[in-house]
């Protein structure tokens, strides 16, 4: 009895800890979601070549600071430009998400990985 409690107990322990941490990683994966939009948007205005880069990167990090995402570490914002629109890559590791990596013991870890998402815009 004790055996078989001890079993259904770290089982279920594991499918908690599963559930928050995925629960966290979509929340992390709806901020750079929004930063590479936002991060679409800006560029699709740019007037200048030489400043959509850095003006779409200002913006992306602006939307990922607000979600907690990114602080001072090293992401990615490549902008591809499409002819009449632009798209936006905005890939950020894992470690910079403050995601734990509540079941990294057990095999089933984040670290090493990365959140990578495209927006594409119009240009006006």
């Amino acid at each position: 009895m004790i055996l078989e409690s001890l079993v259904v107990l770290v089982i279920l322990v594991m499918g908690l800890l599963a559930v928050i941490q995925w629960s966290l990683l979509m929340m992390t994966h709806a901020g750079v979601t929004a930063a590479a939009t936002e991060g679409a948007r800006v560029a699709a205005r740019a007037v200048f070549d030489n400043s959509q880069q850095m003006d779409t990167e200002a913006a992306v990090r602006e939307i990922l600071a607000a979600h907690g995402v990114g602080l001072g570490l090293p992401l990615t914002v490549v902008v591809t430009d499409l002819g009449s629109a632009v798209r936006v890559t905005v890939t950020v590791p894992m470690t910079s998400t403050g995601v734990p990596d509540l079941l990294g013991r057990l095999g089933f870890t984040v670290a090493g990985n990365s959140l990578r998402v495209s927006s594409t815009a119009s240009k006006t």
